[in-house]
């Protein structure tokens, strides 16, 4: 029984770090009808940055998370209004270039990948954080890791919830992404709400590779295997709903977790595709997502 708890333990931290990825691919399409394949590289990039600042500006664990996530959240921010944005009709709403923005999404992962091994190389690089002693709970033994990334997901994932659900921002942010045609005639500055939503998605995924660095070397590559899992988590919740992509995330993290432990893990990265795979027979539209109605 106690292998089995920390199994879980274990898929529910890993579990957290996929769902603020997901959160974030989940936030960029509600709001842009975007599929953002550049997502994990945006979580990459937010590892390095968060590693630079640990080590070359001594700064506490804590600091530079904050400071990682804010700085990738701008660079967001000039990633969707120099290339993304250019890439679309002007006028009030966000219209999206179907095919071409897909493609666009896989080359600028290409450039960042390109940019990252231009900047800081191909070697994967440790990430040293002094947690302090496991949390002693009965006679299970929690490591500071796995505590840490719980409690600040879970505070990530409240603070978002404050901004959407209790702030003019929040709810600018959910006009945009339930009309953009109506929330500009409404008086929303609509390119403005899309660029704060594109930063906050990155934001969310350089929160996950801050948090997921000192468990894991972290690599230029090393956002290919999560965005597939975020993905994932994102369909399996339902793609475009938030509760959906932590349920998700929590779901394919557990999953995988367990698959590893009592099955092999070595198949562990094909667990979450068996998840989505099923998910889809039984439900579609993934388990909090909204059935499309298309009329004949």
């Amino acid at each position: 029984m106690g292998y089995f708890i920390d199994l879980v333990i274990i898929g529910l931290s890993i579990g957290m770090v996929y769902a603020l990825v997901a959160l974030g691919l989940s936030l960029i399409y509600s709001g842009l009808d975007l599929v953002h394949f550049a997502h994990g590289e945006i979580y990459m990039i937010g590892a390095f940055i968060g590693l630079m600042l640990f080590r070359h500006l001594g700064i506490g664990y804590v600091p530079t998370l904050l400071l990682a996530v804010v700085l990738t959240g701008i660079v967001g921010v000039l990633i969707e209004r120099v290339f993304y944005r250019r890439l679309t009709r002007a006028g009030g709403g966000y219209t999206v270039a179907g095919m071409g923005m897909i493609i666009a999404g896989f080359g600028m992962s290409i450039v960042l990948q390109n940019v990252a091994y231009l900047i800081w190389g191909p070697k994967a690089l440790p990430f040293p954080v002094p947690y302090g002693r496991p949390v002693e709970i009965g006679n299970l033994a929690l490591p500071m890791s796995y505590v840490w990334i719980v409690a600040t997901a879970l505070i990530l994932m409240f603070v978002l919830n404050l901004l959407l659900k209790k702030t003019m921002i929040g709810l600018a942010i959910r006009a945009v992404a339930h009309n953009k045609d109506i929330a500009y005639l409404s008086g929303v500055n609509v390119p403005l709400m899309i660029s704060l939503i594109f930063g906050i998605g990155c934001a969310l995924g350089a929160a996950a590779g801050v948090l997921i660095g000192p468990i894991n070397y972290v690599q230029v590559l090393m956002g290919t295997g999560v965005l597939i899992k975020a993905f994932s988590a994102a369909v399996v919740g339902g793609f475009g709903s938030l509760p959906g992509a932590v349920l998700g995330g929590l779901l394919v993290g557990v999953i995988e977790s367990l698959g590893a432990g009592y099955v092999s893990g070595t198949y562990k990265d094909i667990y979450a595709f068996v998840l989505l795979i099923f998910v889809l027979m039984v439900k579609p539209s993934g388990i909090l997502g909204v059935e499309a109605k298309v009329k004949a």
